[in-house]
């Protein structure tokens, strides 16, 4: 068999082979991920220990050698012939990905964060405008709203936008979000855009005049529920220090009861203190909600809630029961949508978006009540990354700042050997912010957290008929 499955010098070192396969096993079945491709391959344990020795800069022979006292040499050469194939078609040990930087103008503008409300009714422990350098009273002007609107409709970025509505508490300033959302929706339909609105809101202020607004137009809806009434009580209070769960899950029933519990997701946030939250999906999941996301919390060290890394084996153990939950109701026939398990390798993201991240600061903004711009809602008050204001002549303007969100030292250095990249977009800018102060090295429990869930969600992929 000719081998000349790769060069001589990645034989010898083997960095480019392991940074570009991922072979590991889930619940005894042993799967590989082409990280360029994006391929899935389910094989057995031949197949699996060629791949190993491949990945460890092996030649053929020499994996034929080191295999031969457990499996027969055709065996052994019916897989390497088999991994050649794949090689060919670019399914396996396929080529890079070329990166492409053009800079800011080819980076359309496709979605807006516009925080109407920096106020809130409720005073989360975790929430990132707490803290009173970034928390204030401040609501959007409607003329801040439709500049907003303005500048993403004149942006040269095909035919869907994405307008984000978010706090605060967003419904503390529902007449300008009314007013926002109808002449979005006049000035797309002029210009034959497709333009899709999300609201992310605690649901407290949900009253019968905001869910028949909210369903009649389609919006929509990310809803903060934690999980457990003791869970979502102890985090998120109101400012006597009262729980809110009793309020928020009578709103919400009431507003996804008119909508056939439809174009939603109920959003929690896992913490030192519900370390065990496959229970609140559980919960969550008695409540009679099907589409769910539990986000770890993003936190600086230090705080009593923030998460660590000796977190991670219950973590773990925790992920392994939602793969249980999530198979088990399928099987019965009542299945779930939770967020950190849905991968799409047939249709994933572009290529663009998979070399370049999120798009924060490029393709994605946010606005600030008063009209200041920012990468997105996470970095709001900021200074070091504020980039203009919407009521400027040029709203937009270069900030260098905002540039080290894609720098290629941290890139480079981390996420460049990394099997998950193009599968989390690079991480978190502002989570990396928060929880290492800089942004010269990724977030240790946060890449292994991601890297956790998703080897779950590629596992559904190959165990679901």
């Amino acid at each position: 068999m000719k081998d000349d499955f790769f060069s001589e010098q990645v034989r010898k070192t083997g960095d480019m082979v392991k940074r570009d396969v991922h072979l590991f096993a889930c619940r005894g079945m042993k799967l590989v991920y082409d990280v360029n491709s994006g391929s899935l391959h389910q094989v057995d344990e031949p197949a699996a220990d060629a791949i190993e020795l491949l990945l460890q800069g092996c030649a053929f022979p020499e994996v034929i050698a080191s295999l031969a006292e457990r499996f027969s040499r055709e065996t052994v050469q019916e897989v390497l012939g088999e991994i050649q194939s794949l090689k060919e078609k670019n399914l396996l040990f396929s080529a890079p990905l070329t990166r492409h930087d053009p800079g800011g103008s080819a980076y359309p503008l496709k979605a807006l964060c516009l925080l109407l409300s920096q106020d809130c009714n409720l005073s989360c422990r975790y929430c990132f405008v707490r803290d009173e350098n970034t928390r204030n009273a401040l609501q959007m002007p409607l003329e801040v709203g439709l500049r907003a609107v303005d500048l993403l409709l004149e942006s040269e970025s095909g035919r869907h936008r994405e307008i984000d509505f978010f706090g605060g508490e967003p419904l503390l300033n529902f007449p300008v979000f009314k007013e926002t959302v109808a002449y979005a929706k006049k000035e797309a339909g002029t210009r034959g855009i497709e333009l899709t609105f999300t609201l992310t809101t605690n649901a407290l202020l949900c009253t019968e005049e905001i869910v028949e607004f909210l369903n009649r137009e389609g919006i929509s809806v990310v809803l903060s529920l934690d999980g457990r009434p003791a869970v979502h009580d102890a985090m998120r209070q109101d400012r006597r220090g009262r729980g809110s769960y009793r309020s928020a899950l009578q709103n919400i029933r009431r507003l996804l009861e008119g909508r056939d519990y439809r174009n939603y997701y109920i959003r929690g946030t896992i913490t030192k203190h519900n370390l065990d939250f496959s229970r609140d999906v559980e919960h969550l999941l008695d409540q009679g909600f099907d589409s769910l996301s539990l986000e770890p919390v993003v936190a600086s060290p230090g705080e009593d809630y923030a998460l660590e890394a000796g977190d991670l084996p219950q973590m773990e153990q925790e992920y392994e029961r939602l793969l249980d939950l999530f198979l088990n109701h399928k099987a019965a026939g009542k299945p779930f949508l939770f967020y950190h398990f849905l991968v799409d390798l047939g249709r994933g993201p572009c290529l663009y978006k998979r070399l370049s991240g999120c798009g924060a600061g490029r393709e994605y903004l946010a606005v600030a009540a008063d009209g200041s711009l920012y990468p997105c809602h996470q970095f709001s008050g900021r200074d070091k990354y504020y980039m203009g204001s919407i009521m400027d002549e040029k709203p937009l303007q270069e900030n260098p700042c905002v540039e080290t969100l894609y720098e290629a030292a941290r890139i480079q250095l981390e996420c460049a050997g990394c099997w998950a990249r193009y599968l989390c977009g690079f991480g978190c800018a502002a989570a990396v912010l928060t929880q290492t102060g800089g942004m010269e090295s990724n977030d240790f429990l946060s890449c292994a957290l991601q890297k956790m869930r998703l080897e779950k969600a590629l596992y559904l992929q190959a165990a679901q008929p």
